[in-house]
This record gives C-alpha cells, sequence and structure tokens, in this order.
C-alpha cells in the first residue's frame, strides 16, 4: 500500500538522532497550526466579505436575482463545509502535534533507561577489571613467595 507522502528521509533521521527528530517534527506541527489557523482566519474573512459581494452582485446579474435564495443558501452551504474542512485540518494537525510530544517523551524515556543500562554495564566491567587486577596482584604474590604453587620441590634438579 502506497501514501501520498514519501516518509524514508523522515524515518532516516529517526534512527540517526531522534531527539532532533522529534524537535523539529513538533516544531513543524506548530507552524502548521499556525498556517491552517490563519487560512482559516482568511476564509472568514472573505466569507464575510463574500455575503456581501453576493448582495451587490444579485441586480447586476439576473440569474442571480432570480434565485437569490437558492445562491445564499449554497453560499452558507460552501462556507459551513470550508468550516468543517477547517476544523478537521486543525483537528489533524493538534493529532500530529500531540502525537510529537508523546513520541518525544517516549524518546526521552528510551534514552534514560539505555543510560541507566550502560551505566551499570560500565560499573560491571569496571568491578571485574578491579577483580581480576587484584587476582593478577595475589597471583604474582604467590608465584614470588614459592607458596602453593601445586608443585613438588622434592624431585627439581
Amino acid at each position: 500500500m502506497t501514501t501520498q507522502h514519501d516518509h524514508t528521509p523522515y524515518l532516516d533521521q529517526l534512527t540517526d538522532d531522534p531527539q532532533s527528530f522529534w524537535e523539529s517534527r513538533i516544531k513543524a506541527s506548530r507552524w502548521m497550526i499556525i498556517k491552517t489557523t490563519c487560512l482559516g482566519v482568511l476564509a472568514a474573512g472573505l466569507g464575510i466579505l463574500g455575503q456581501g459581494w453576493l448582495e451587490k452582485a444579485a441586480p447586476i446579474f439576473p440569474f442571480i436575482s432570480q434565485n437569490y435564495g437558492l445562491w445564499q443558501s449554497a453560499y452558507l452551504l460552501s462556507l459551513v463545509l470550508v468550516f468543517l474542512l477547517w476544523a478537521a485540518a486543525m483537528r489533524q494537525k493538534f493529532g500530529l502535534l500531540h502525537n510529537s510530544k508523546q513520541g518525544q517523551k517516549t524518546q526521552r524515556r528510551i534514552d534514560e533507561h539505555n543510560a541507566r543500562i550502560e551505566e551499570r554495564r560500565r560499573a560491571n566491567r569496571e568491578r571485574r577489571e578491579a577483580v581480576r587486577k587484584e587476582r593478577a596482584e595475589h597471583s604474582i604474590y604467590f608465584k614470588a613467595t614459592g607458596k602453593n604453587t601445586g608443585t613438588s620441590k622434592k624431585f627439581d634438579y
């Protein structure tokens, strides 16, 4: 199944640097909300002006003046349809913003968890290295003193 947009470059950014991906997605979502809001304000202004233009055009065009009520109803219906589309777009943009914020929080928790695991691994590695070093010192001591070498000196030539 193909989608309208190819998201492959964004997914590459997600695997490279997840935090910057989520930050850029949140920033883009906010800009989309601002743009959609501006388009809604512009549409509302044109809707108000359009009603006046329809009233002024009725005497000029006879086909409008003959069915003015029908034209006004169609215009109102188109305004309601534009508003519903705008409201759906705003809902989608806010959903994307919410999804992006949730993704960023999840990524932050994953990063913190991975950092704790790495810290534990590093501490265990250091502890094992210290134990290994201490054992090596003890074995050097035992070899130097000749204690507990495990061989008999009875038949040494």
